[in-house]
């Protein structure tokens, strides 16, 4: 009898100790969803995503100027989700009693400013407190990092079914002899509303079409091999480089490491730009 009473006890105090260890478990899980979740809520901020820093592959064998292909590092940093809206830069412009740059009639509110300079679109970020993108971390989110991608959506469910808003069998219902895509439609003859097509995989939308890109950097005809940490570009220049894809763009302009060049004062209604951030520093609204 004592036996069986001893084992009863026994079986009473494990049964303690396992629901204790089971609150205990729950309780550290929800403590580590805490801490993820703060985590992850740094990662977004003011309309920007983070990204973290590694090292690729810069360039190509396939253009003169994307050489010397180079191993790069690039540190992390916040890049916008999207491109800068109509709506974004005219507030911009009304906040800083600018001129708004005309848009086309099919340039909605919600679809990337065009038609801006390079100076306007440095102007704008330096208003938020940002900064425009230099080449190499723009050309590192686009080609997913130390993926190394040729094209913005390789490797993922994406790749064959999603290109963007490029040239494609739209632009050809309008303009017939225009070079396409043959086989896709995205829907839009012009820029469709940023943020509309799936991401790349560090949640950045519209590398691989809608507009073209501003970036900081002075263009030079190839790279300086021995730059090989955040490379930055030349201290001075004739032309700004040009990253990305566009809806009147496809073929080569859709590689990640495709490279070219305007005049910073130029306007193209298939031009604009968006904002990248150091990590290291505080998000700000209007710190101008």
């Amino acid at each position: 009898m004592k036996t069986i009473i001893l084992i009863l006890i026994a079986l009473i105090l494990s049964s303690c100790n396992l629901v204790s260890l089971i609150d205990f478990k729950k309780n550290e899980q929800s403590e580590e969803n805490k801490d993820q979740n703060m985590a992850m809520s740094r990662y977004e901020e003011d309309g920007m995503l983070y990204v973290p820093g590694g090292f690729f592959i810069m360039g190509s064998k396939k253009r003169k100027n994307e050489q010397p292909m180079r191993r790069v590092y690039i540190e992390g940093l916040y890049l916008d989700k999207t491109e800068v809206t109509v709506a974004q830069f005219r507030e911009f412009c009304r906040e800083t009693k600018r001129k708004m740059p005309e848009q086309p009639e099919w340039n909605e509110e919600n679809h990337p400013v065009v038609n801006v300079t390079w100076e306007e679109a440095n102007a704008y970020a330096r208003w938020t407190g940002k900064r425009l993108p230099t080449e190499a971390e723009w050309e590192y989110v686009a080609s997913g990092g130390s993926d190394d991608y040729e094209y913005v959506y390789q490797n993922s469910q994406q790749y064959g079914k999603n290109y963007e808003n490029i040239a494609d069998e739209s632009m050809r219902r309008v303009k017939y002899h225009f070079p396409v895509v043959s086989g896709y439609d995205d829907g839009y003859v012009y820029t469709s509303p940023a943020g509309l097509f799936a991401p790349n995989k560090f949640g950045i939308h519209d590398l691989n079409g809608n507009v073209l890109e501003w970036c900081s950097d002075w263009y030079e005809d190839k790279y300086k091999a021995e730059d090989v940490k955040n490379p930055k570009g030349p201290s001075e220049g004739r032309y700004r480089v040009i990253r990305g894809a566009s809806w009147n763009r496809s073929g080569s302009y859709m590689r990640t490491s495709y490279r070219t060049f305007y005049n910073s004062t130029v306007r193209f209604d298939f031009l604009g730009f968006r904002c990248a951030k150091d990590a290291s520093l505080p998000i700000t609204q209007n710190s101008n």
